[in-house]
């Protein structure tokens, strides 16, 4: 499956306005000023929104079956819930890696989901095609997904030197006749 950016209906999916309410923030792009966020959040993958996703996960299952079923076709599993991480202005970065070198398995796809908008520094960078090493940010808006093969393909983040911090969230799923499991990583 090649790489591509899916749009979706971000009145129809209000991950922003529920990770704005979860947060207790405005504009989710300067959640770095407020220190409850950062102080709140244990990890990468362990924080506030993690945490409440009992509050979307039905909206998170119909993204799910509308976008990635209703535009891929049937999957047998997908990732739930989905792995939610924070990208601070000034700070972070993350090893460049592929999934595989952490034990996913092969086959199985990735669906990054930008809360804000993302380009330069502040967003996920990707290479190209496997073992090109020619990594690029990409630039994207609330309201785009995009499905990449994590498993083989390097990507990664570099340190945020925007003035606006990232929000985002990701999953796996593997593509199949179905009937779309979620399964937990």
């Amino acid at each position: 499956m090649e790489q591509q950016i899916l749009n979706y209906d971000t009145s129809k999916y209000q991950f922003q306005e529920w990770a704005c309410k979860v947060l207790g923030v405005s504009n989710l792009e300067d959640v770095h000023a407020s220190n409850r966020v950062k102080l709140l959040n244990k990890s990468p993958t362990s924080n506030q929104l993690t945490d409440s996703f009992n509050e979307i996960v039905e909206n998170y299952r119909l993204f799910v079956s509308d976008i990635i079923i209703g535009q891929l076709g049937s999957i047998d599993s997908y990732q739930s819930p989905p792995s939610f991480r924070f990208h601070y202005c000034g700070r972070g970065s993350s090893v460049f890696h592929k999934d595989r070198d952490f034990g996913v398995e092969d086959g199985r796809m990735n669906v990054w989901v930008p809360l804000t908008k993302v380009w330069g520094s502040n967003s996920l960078w990707v290479e190209s095609d496997v073992d090109v090493k020619d990594f690029k940010p990409l630039t994207l808006s609330p309201g785009q997904a995009l499905i990449f093969d994590g498993v083989n393909r390097g990507h990664g983040s570099k340190i945020n030197t925007t003035n606006q911090s990232r929000i985002s969230f990701d999953f796996r799923f593997m593509p199949g006749p179905g009937p779309a499991v979620p399964t937990s990583y």
